[in-house]
């Protein structure tokens, strides 16, 4: 396997401790040095603004990831490199595309880099419990000692899951529970209390630190539905939804318009397009972007849906960080009522539907569609108090204290 090159402010004999944050992700200057358009996620969104947060305390962060690139149609190697991404050290790690050969690849990348890089005083975050973290973690224990080694928790253990992908999830969460600190950063007071983590520092998300201004909504009112897309994030809601809204106010079919990003359910979806179509309503599916494309629809978009089904043994174990992403950028969050979003949001700040049903879906949509001056102020009012809350300064400052994080001088 080829060395990495680092660059010299990762390289240089500090007195200072350094957070290492490990995670699978790609942010924009990966695709812009491989011309690739891989997801840039709310994951990568997350990591991105925990090491920020660290780093505006005055403390040195370094984002370590071997990114997935088993979308690539093209390239099956990527060579790694150290860039500034979003402002930050990032240590891109080589990588195959190969499934299931990537994420052994990966541990054997994680494991080079660590041996080499990481040394006494420093700490560790893992994003998530995955399996090729096991060995590098390992590792740490032994070099850092068990406090410093930390996971920063998005999901619990899904016993639906009886595939081999959840063997290997349940076996790896096992494996990574003995070998790093008890304590936990976790996406929401709910998922502490179902795993039983007594020392726990809750970050549901992080925003910006500026507020972006939007001001009133567009002519017509652009929903916005994206992220991963299937039964349990709100796919058959959200077609069902907007199929009661064409049935009982078809007179609203100029005033609001739907766009859908991510990934998953195309083919459910290019069917309710072409259904709506014939009523005059606008579903316009946009799937297959980078992105430099999801930040323009995502400028112009007015509501943002979250809709995670309550029942969902998945939804029952995480929290939807992008309502933090949505709200943090104006977007009126228009969400199911699951984990923490109550703790959150309240009526004056975000759309709760709490009862995760179609007309339910409808009549929110309708209410929106006829009063956005008043969604307008809500959504105002739910952007101030996530960048309040979830700023990354403000998280920086949770973090520094949870990690006991050594001052850069």
């Amino acid at each position: 396997m080829s060395t990495l090159p680092i660059s010299p402010p990762l390289t240089r004999r500090r007195t200072s401790a350094r957070q290492f944050f490990f995670a699978p992700i790609v942010l924009r200057r990966y695709n812009e040095r491989t011309a690739q358009k891989f997801q840039v996620g709310a994951a990568s969104h997350k990591v991105a603004g925990l090491a920020a947060g660290v780093r505006s305390q005055a403390h040195a962060s370094v984002v370590v990831s071997s990114p997935i690139v088993t979308a690539s149609n093209g390239p099956r190697w990527f060579k790694g490199f150290m860039c500034r991404d979003e402002r930050l050290a990032c240590a891109y790690l080589p990588a195959i595309s190969l499934r299931g050969l990537n994420r052994i690849f990966a541990a054997f990348a994680y494991l080079a880099f660590a041996m080499r890089h990481v040394r006494p005083g420093d700490g560790v975050v893992f994003y998530n419990f995955f399996p090729e973290y096991v060995p590098v973690a390992t590792f740490l224990r032994w070099r850092l000692g068990r406090d410093k080694v930390v996971m920063d928790l998005e999901d619990g253990p899904r016993d639906d899951e009886r595939d081999l992908r959840g063997v290997m999830n349940r076996l790896s969460l096992r494996m990574m529970t003995r070998v790093c600190s008890p304590r936990a950063i976790v996406v929401s007071r709910q998922l502490a209390d179902v795993m039983h983590i007594d020392e726990a520092c809750v970050v549901n998300g992080v925003s910006p630190e500026t507020m972006h201004q939007r001001g009133s909504f567009g002519r017509p009112v652009t929903f916005l539905y994206g992220g991963s897309i299937e039964t349990s994030t709100g796919l058959d809601l959200f077609c069902a939804g907007l199929r009661e809204l064409a049935r009982a106010r078809p007179e609203l079919a100029p005033q609001v318009r739907f766009v859908v990003t991510g990934f998953g359910g195309g083919a459910q979806l290019n069917a309710l397009s072409a259904e709506l179509a014939q009523a005059g309503f606008s579903l316009d599916v946009r799937q297959d972007i980078g992105p430099d494309e999801y930040r323009r629809i995502l400028a112009s978009a007015d509501v943002g849906l979250s809709l995670k089904m309550p029942a969902s043994a998945f939804n029952a174990t995480t929290f939807p960080s992008k309502v933090i992403e949505l709200a943090s950028l104006g977007l009126l969050v228009l969400t199911t009522d699951i984990s923490d979003i109550s703790l959150l949001f309240d009526d004056t700040s975000a759309a709760i539907l709490r009862s995760a049903d179609a007309p339910t879906l409808a009549s929110w949509i309708a209410d929106i569609a006829t009063t956005p001056e008043h969604y307008a102020r809500i959504a105002e009012a739910g952007q101030h108090r996530i960048v309040e809350r979830c700023s990354r300064r403000a998280v920086g400052a949770r973090l520094v204290e949870f990690l006991g994080v050594a001052a850069v001088p």
